[in-house]
């Protein structure tokens, strides 16, 4: 099929950065040069831009849109709320959507609601320092837990001791960063690997009071914990009296009602979610955890705070998106289907071209590499590969294909075998562009 065109989508995007600055909401240190397509109506997988140009979305932004382009179910639940109340401190819903997380989640004795997964991190930081009564935290190469100065990018200075530094050519660097806060306050080694964690623990566990972690390193190329390393981390927290948190921003409710915890069977002591949790209409987050550490927001040891923490609509979505999960006990495996057998076509499309490529993940997300064999360390995701990667999610938006920013994929609860077709009609002129170029050949 041509190539789409995008002319008042183009011009659209063009007036805005008037008043925008870029024309985005978001940026990172990616070199090169995205085309820009504002969206203005959407139904199940699909999306059309102003040039009525039909999309497939499996972008889902960043994986939040777990429900669909317009939900009736959904829709309609926060449709009733808005009916019903706005902005109160303390609304109805509250009883039944902490029960209900609870009741998934492994490590969820109590809740505390915020509206970002940046902002849950940070809050779940200040929870397991007062807890442990130790500053530092440990961090793990191609992890992300949001744009906060202390937690975003570096790289560590030696194997011997892992502090985190700023360094050229790294795309989550940033000007305006507080000077030293990445070294002052984490250690950076690579994950997956336990002798690391127990080397650094050896010399510094008494500064050290939390280990911080996505259970499934989505953003460091959708690479599994190795069998049994997410068990040993858990024993030595244990036995360091060091706080475990889960950063299940991506995966929580994503992969299974009870987040990755519940299909990885290893229960930290405090878990963080955003994204799909809300189902991607409103923002909201959540921290969870042990009731002996969330008790320290009760007894007003710990500042907690927040305009918007629990407001009605939020808590809203976030019953109406568990709900449908549970009302539909098949949907796990249907979304991770649908996405195996696009994650395929994509493998195939390549391999025709001679690109080498390969899709890996868990269900409901997965990450394609322009590499031979699938990633098994999150340092071994390199800046080529990345930037390889990010090419085709480029060139894939001219043939009405949207992967997110970085590579990867999402499944929606309305997908369905069209959009597997519309993308198999598709994902094969997108390899031939990417043939074409002098880099992958």
């Amino acid at each position: 099929m041509p190539k789409l065109k995008f002319p008042q989508s183009q011009q659209a995007a063009s007036q805005v950065k008037k008043y925008l600055p870029g024309g985005v909401h978001y940026n990172f240190r990616y070199e090169g040069k995205d085309t820009i397509i504002p969206f203005n109506r959407g139904k199940g997988s699909r999306v059309w831009d102003l040039d009525n140009n039909e999309h497939l979305d499996l972008f889902c932004k960043f994986g939040a849109l777990i429900v669909g382009h317009q939900n009736e179910e959904y829709n309609a639940k926060l449709i009733y709320y808005i009916n019903k109340v706005l902005s109160v401190d303390q609304c109805d819903l509250e009883e039944r959507v902490c029960e209900k997380i609870i009741h998934h989640v492994p490590s969820a004795e109590m809740v505390r609601f915020g509206l970002s997964g940046t902002e849950a991190v940070q809050n779940a930081i200040r929870l397991a320092r007062a807890y442990t009564g130790k500053p530092k935290f440990v961090r793990f190469q191609g992890h992300y837990h949001g744009n906060a100065d202390n937690i975003m990018g570096g790289k560590p200075t030696s194997s011997e001791y892992p502090v985190p530094i700023e360094y050229e050519g790294d795309y989550m660097g940033t000007d305006g960063r507080a000077p030293n806060i990445l070294e002052e306050q984490s250690f950076l080694i690579p994950w997956n690997n336990i002798d690391a964690l127990e080397k650094l623990l050896l010399y510094r566990s008494d500064e050290i009071g939390i280990i911080l972690m996505e259970p499934i390193c989505i953003n460091g190329g959708g690479i599994v914990p190795a069998p049994g390393y997410l068990e040993k981390v858990r024993e030595l927290c244990d036995q360091y009296h060091i706080a475990l948190i889960f950063d299940e921003v991506i995966t929580g409710f994503r992969v299974a009602l009870g987040g990755a915890q519940s299909l990885l069977g290893v229960t930290p002591d405090i878990t963080v979610f955003a994204k799909a949790m809300g189902g991607g209409a409103l923002p909201m987050s959540a921290i969870v955890g042990k009731k002996e550490i969330m008790q320290l927001y009760t007894d007003n040891k710990v500042i907690h705070a927040g305009t918007f923490n629990g407001y009605p609509l939020g808590l809203a979505a976030v019953l109406a998106t568990i709900e449908l999960l549970e009302n539909d006990p098949s949907c796990y495996e249907r979304m991770a289907n649908y996405l195996t057998q696009i994650g395929q076509s994509l493998v195939d499309a390549a391999k025709n071209v001679g690109i080498p490529m390969v899709a890996q993940g868990v269900p409901g997300v997965l990450v394609f590499h322009s590499e031979s064999a699938p990633l098994t360390k999150a340092e071994g995701y390199n800046e080529t590969t990345k930037l390889r990667d990010i090419l085709i999610t480029r060139l894939a938006r001219n043939y009405g294909i949207q992967f997110s920013p970085v590579s990867r994929f999402f499944s929606n609860l309305l997908m369905d075998d069209s959009d597997v077709t519309f993308f198999r009609e598709r994902i094969g002129e997108v390899m031939t562009d990417i043939a074409r170029i002098n880099e992958f050949l």
